[in-house]
């Protein structure tokens, strides 16, 4: 199916952001995911669940991580650097996505991380392959 639309989006980033979060991350964010968070700043994607690579099935995508919300943004994630892991969205629980720089710093894939059990999971290849994954659950 793939990305319809996003909802409750915040105020459009000014790119100068997105330089302030890559250097303080060390890491250059992809290209698609920044031409996206301009303009749906912490934004709700529509439909919002995805399947992973690995098998597990029905995740969802709640929310991308605002950078500008003052309660909770992306700089708050600093830590995950030393990981070589960029949190870019939450789920429903708090668990997040991630661009995963540790086996490649140009093109980083997408990972699942489990927050309660400290688990990686193999997403996709990129955001865009993320954002053509999302898809609605049937109505019963």
């Amino acid at each position: 199916m793939g990305l319809i639309k996003w909802i409750f989006t915040e105020e459009p980033l000014d790119e100068m952001k997105i330089g302030e979060v890559e250097n303080s991350f060390g890491f250059n964010l992809p290209d698609d995911y920044k031409q996206c968070i301009i303009e749906n700043n912490g934004g709700f994607p529509e439909p919002n669940i995805f399947d992973c690579d690995d098998g597990m099935i029905e995740a969802v995508f709640n929310n991308l991580i605002s950078f500008t919300n003052k309660d909770l943004n992306i700089k708050m994630f600093y830590e995950f650097s030393s990981q070589k892991l960029i949190p870019f969205a939450k789920d429903p629980f708090g668990n997040l996505l991630c661009f995963d720089y540790r086996y490649n710093e140009k093109s980083p894939k997408i990972i699942f991380y489990d927050c309660e059990e400290t688990t990686i999971t193999p997403v996709c290849d990129s955001f865009t392959d993320l954002l053509e994954r999302l898809y609605a659950l049937e109505s019963i």
